[in-house]
């Protein structure tokens, strides 16, 4: 299980990766004004944030099943979407040539003794665990988690970094901008929501 996160606090260090989704946001000096985004203002519009995402994964094959594994997991729904996305196009019943199975394309060593490996929910939470699980391995490090759960993590250790692999620098950068995409679509869908 990993430590309890802050709800401020996005896991995999995104605010690394999109430095417009840290909390606080990054000020030149001083304390957070009211000049910031209203996402950023107040827990009620955190709140609303949070729902907001929830409706636009349900928008998305499988968004209940994501959006449960992400939160059981602590990982970002929208990342676990992007995933899913670049792993089999949303299709549960994919096998890959190397034998990687369903949503999430896992290998069979992370089914041993899983008997619907390629039922949903079931690919989904134990995906979501292994990304979890590479998150704190790489320490937060969003790259190399990506990288790991693509190449495998002691490529990513024998290589001190993203392995100079081209389909997994391909997919850590195809994965980055699935994400990027979703997150930019709910952003504008808060935005067009708010009345204010």
């Amino acid at each position: 299980k990993s430590d309890p996160v802050s709800t401020r606090v996005f896991p995999l260090e995104l605010g690394r990766q999109f430095p417009e989704l840290r909390w606080p946001p990054e000020t030149p000096a001083g304390p957070v004004t009211a000049s910031l985004p209203r996402a950023h203002r107040a827990p009620r519009q955190d709140e609303a944030f949070r729902s907001a995402a929830d409706r636009y994964l349900q928008n998305l094959p499988f968004g209940s099943q994501i959006g449960a594994a992400a939160r059981a997991n602590r990982v970002d729904g929208l990342l676990i979407a992007s995933v899913v996305e670049a792993e089999s196009s949303f299709q549960p019943d994919a096998v890959s040539p190397r034998g990687a199975l369903g949503l999430m394309q896992l290998m069979p060593f992370h089914l041993d003794g899983v008997e619907s490996p390629l039922d949903p929910a079931t690919n989904l939470n134990l995906g979501a665990r292994y990304l979890a699980g590479l998150e704190r391995r790489f320490g937060g490090n969003l790259e190399l988690a990506l990288a790991a759960y693509h190449a495998g993590p002691t490529a990513v250790e024998r290589w001190g970094g993203v392995p100079p692999y081209a389909s997994t620098q391909l997919y850590v950068g195809l994965v980055l901008d699935r994400y990027r995409e979703h997150r930019v679509s709910l952003e504008q869908q808060v935005a067009a929501a708010d009345p204010s």
